[in-house]
C-alpha cells in the first residue's frame, strides 16, 4: 500500500487526481490525534482501485488549532458521512462541507487527546483491576481522558 503525504490545501486536487488514476473505491477517511509528537491532527483517506486491487493512503496534517480542510464529498460522495464524523470527532472542520454533529458530546471532540471526558471521571475504570484480581493494584491507574498525577 503505497503512502502519499499532501500539503492540506492540496487535499482536495490530489484526491480528484487519485481518483482519476482509478482509485475509484472510497474505502476509509479518519483522523490521528498527533499530540505528544506534533501540534497537529493527521487526516487519512484511504482508497482502492476496483481494477487492480491497489491501495493508496492519503495523509495529511493540519494544524490543532482552527483544524481545517478542503471538502472532497464532489469528488467521493460517500466521504460526506466520514468527514462529519471526523470533524465530531476530532474537530476538523471540511470547507464547504456538512460539518453538522452526527452525535452530541456536550462540547468538544471526544477523540482529541486534551479533551477530558466528564463520564469517565464519574464511573470507575474496568482497567484499574490488575488482570487475574478483583482487587485494585498497588498503582493508581486513571483511564484515558482522566487528568491526574501519575
Amino acid at each position: 500500500m503505497a503512502e502519499y503525504q499532501i500539503p492540506p490545501e492540496e487535499w482536495a486536487n490530489e484526491a480528484a487526481a487519485a481518483r482519476r488514476a482509478g482509485f475509484a473505491l472510497l474505502i476509509n477517511l479518519t483522523a490521528v490525534d498527533e499530540l505528544g509528537r506534533s501540534d497537529e491532527i493527521r487526516v487519512i483517506l484511504t482508497l482502492e482501485n476496483p481494477d487492480t486491487r491497489a491501495r493508496a493512503d492519503l495523509v495529511t496534517r493540519t494544524p490543532r488549532a482552527g483544524a481545517h480542510l478542503p471538502d472532497i464529498a464532489q469528488v467521493f460522495p460517500g466521504a460526506a458521512w466520514l468527514q462529519r464524523q471526523v470533524h465530531d470527532f476530532f474537530g476538523v472542520a471540511f470547507d464547504g462541507g456538512d460539518n453538522r454533529p452526527l452525535i452530541h458530546h456536550g462540547g468538544g471532540a471526544p477523540l482529541r487527546k486534551d479533551v477530558l471526558l466528564e463520564p469517565r471521571q464519574a464511573k470507575p475504570w474496568p482497567g484499574a483491576v490488575e488482570p487475574g484480581s478483583s482487587e485494585p493494584g498497588r498503582r493508581k491507574l486513571l483511564p484515558p481522558g482522566v487528568e491526574g498525577t501519575r
